[in-house]
């Protein structure tokens, strides 16, 4: 049986949950560096942005999301 590719497994969460955050990627998917992944569907036209948000204990995190 062939392995996803990780910016598959990337791009298809995206599309079926609409956000995705390095700590889910780690957990859900088993990818541990979100960023480099985020990078490579960009550089290959994929559109995805990026927004900040703030937890509880103050600590920032990156959402990522496609555009529509």
């Amino acid at each position: 049986m062939k392995r996803a590719k990780q910016t598959d497994l990337v791009l298809s969460y995206l599309k079926t949950f609409g956000e995705l955050t390095t700590r889910e990627a780690v957990t859900e998917l088993n990818i541990m560096s979100l960023p480099k992944r985020i990078e490579e569907l960009r550089k290959s036209g994929v559109a995805i942005r990026t927004e900040y948000r703030t937890s509880a204990n103050g600590a920032r995190y990156g959402v990522y999301s496609l555009v529509d």
